[in-house]
């Protein structure tokens, strides 16, 4: 084995391929119930009053954000089914049964008015270039929910309100999120522990914190992603953002505290840039990976807030970059072993 590669493997890798899809679904339902529990909250908030929101019944608020929710899984899902089954019959392979959970992540990130034609673009570019042709789940090094988001966001960017607030709802179009939050949520009465739980406005799976925190706990217990890697985003987030708050004052006057519970950097985090097949096999190379992304993402947002998340394009370049981290860290390894001997 190379040198500064695991020599413990994950206890996912003794079991079957469908424990770990069942793993990661069981990772979702957290997620997805904040998903739909706030969605259809903040549409109650906005479209009548906060008294009518609050007195709106369970039952109305859990259908109101499936009503949002369900059309875009749909419209995933058969998206990615359809290239999966292609690509299948080609290669004479089972169906992957993995494009339901890629289905869902696809789903989270969008906002609750997504357009099903840059759903199918997107799924259908990633299933294609990010999973079809290098043989399918767990062979590409690219995560294809992050491939389909990408895609979506850099072919239609005045068309998708990424933001993460609605345009067809009244008294919110044009407005980016980190424009408001530059103020710490004073325009908008935001307190720390609102978007903690998840009580905004947001892309639907991407508002609850702690829920994302109870996924990540779950998936960190079954080995299927790094805590090195998680804490490296959650690191290098943290030391850019003092450093941004205390270089860059004047144009940048954002607390430290509200970087991890803003945007899609938790849901991104651990869902995306933990994949295995998508990010660095070293130990080390998953520290320098992760306080890359979360120093490149606050980087971003001090310098481009009109941008927004900044997220997925980070995330995007780091896993190009894993292969390229893993090969110096080994290479080091190597060369300082050779040195002992020497």
């Amino acid at each position: 084995m190379s040198p500064g590669l695991n020599r413990k493997l994950p206890r996912c890798s003794l079991n079957s391929i469908g424990r770990i899809r069942r793993v990661r679904l069981l990772a979702v339902i957290p997620v997805l119930i904040a998903a739909i529990v706030n969605t259809g909250y903040q549409y109650y908030l906005v479209k009548f009053s906060s008294t009518e929101a609050t007195l709106a019944g369970v039952f109305d608020i859990v259908l109101r954000g499936l009503i949002y929710i369900m059309p875009i899984f749909v419209v995933a899902l058969l998206s990615a089914a359809v290239w999966e089954r292609i690509f299948a019959e080609k290669r004479g392979r089972p169906f992957d049964t993995g494009v339901i959970y890629t289905a869902f992540l696809v789903t989270l990130l969008m906002p609750p008015n997504a357009g099903f034609i840059h759903i199918v673009f997107g799924m259908s570019f990633a299933m294609v270039f990010a999973h079809g042709i290098f043989g399918g789940e767990g062979k590409s090094f690219l995560n294809p929910a992050l491939v389909a988001v990408a895609m979506i966001q850099i072919t239609f960017p005045g068309s998708l309100p990424f933001d993460g607030l609605w345009r067809d709802l009244n008294g919110y179009a044009g407005i980016q999120y980190f424009q408001i939050y530059h103020q710490q949520g004073g325009l908008t009465d935001i307190s720390w522990l609102q978007a903690f739980f998840g009580n905004t406005q947001g892309l639907m799976g991407t508002t609850s914190v702690f829920a994302i925190s109870i996924s990540a706990a779950w998936l960190i217990f079954h080995r299927m992603i790094s805590w090195r890697l998680l804490c490296g985003h959650v690191i290098g987030l943290i030391i850019m953002a003092i450093i941004c708050d205390y270089m860059l004052e004047e144009v940048f006057d954002v607390a430290w505290y509200w970087q991890p519970v803003l945007g899609s950097f938790a849901f991104a985090a651990v869902f995306l840039a933990s994949d295995p097949s998508a990010s660095a096999s070293t130990n080390t190379g998953r520290w320098v990976q992760g306080i890359l992304a979360g120093a490149l993402i606050v980087l971003l947002r001090a310098l481009n807030p009109s941008h927004g998340d900044s997220v997925i394009p980070v995330l995007l370049l780091v896993s190009m970059l894993a292969p390229l981290i893993d090969h110096i860290v080994v290479w080091f390894n190597i060369r300082r072993r050779v040195s002992g001997h020497a």
